[in-house]
């Protein structure tokens, strides 16, 4: 078009830029990789979850065994000490059952072997006795140990129980202090009398240079289940 200073005046319309072939690849990769980055992040994040599911079950799992284990094995136990206990009863006599997991000549009672020996000593040298065989002079700390111990033997037997002198407390040999009412000071104990001894089902004091049997305690180990069967 001509206007009236005579110079032509183009009118030249702007068109779009096109996308070339290459452009429109690239876009669609750039959304393909996006795809497939939170498809993998997702992947990541549940097998995460599943890991933690896998060793949340997995702690359950071995919590519920060691609780069952716990459980047949306190079951054996008492079935084990019953059963050695009716033996006995029947035949006037001590007996040993391939169950106990104690040695030899030691009885099986609770969480305990205990060992009965008729060797007059003092009482430091039935502590070392003890000692020697992997274990202590007996706590008799609760009434049904003493009732226990009671009906094994009639003899004065040393047990793990001593003082300092007169003014202090009655202590056994883990350090844990006697209840008071536990020990008969009905006679007179005297100056000297620092060691205990159980008789008849009391605990009394003694000088600790006099001699008597001796009663030794270890823990025992787990009850032999395979020979219950």
């Amino acid at each position: 078009m001509q206007d009236e200073d005579g110079y032509i005046t183009l009118n030249i319309k702007p068109r779009k830029p096109t996308l070339s072939s290459a452009d429109s690849a690239s876009s669609w990769w750039r959304v393909i990789a996006l795809i497939l980055l939170m498809s993998s992040m997702g992947l990541v994040v549940g097998l995460v979850a599943l890991g933690i599911m896998s060793v949340t079950q997995q702690r359950y799992l071995l919590t519920e065994k060691e609780s069952l284990s716990a459980t047949l094995q306190q079951l054996a136990k008492k079935f084990c000490q019953e059963l050695i206990w009716q033996i006995e009863l029947k035949t006037k006599n001590t007996y040993e059952h391939k169950c106990s997991p104690c040695a030899s000549r030691w009885r099986y009672y609770g969480d305990s072997c205990y060992g009965f020996f008729r060797q007059n000593r003092t009482w430091e040298e039935s502590k070392q006795y003890c000692a020697e065989q992997n274990a202590t002079l007996v706590k008799a700390a609760n009434q049904r140990t003493v009732e226990y111990l009671t009906n094994r033997t009639t003899s004065v037997r040393w047990i793990g129980l001593s003082r300092q002198n007169s003014n202090k407390d009655w202590m056994w040999e883990d350090g844990s202090i006697l209840p008071k009412n536990m020990i008969d000071l009905s006679g007179n104990p005297g100056e000297n009398m620092n060691c205990a001894y159980l008789y008849n089902g009391k605990i009394y004091p003694a000088s600790c240079e006099d001699r008597h049997y001796l009663m030794c305690e270890r823990k025992a180990g787990l009850t032999r289940m395979d020979q219950l069967l």
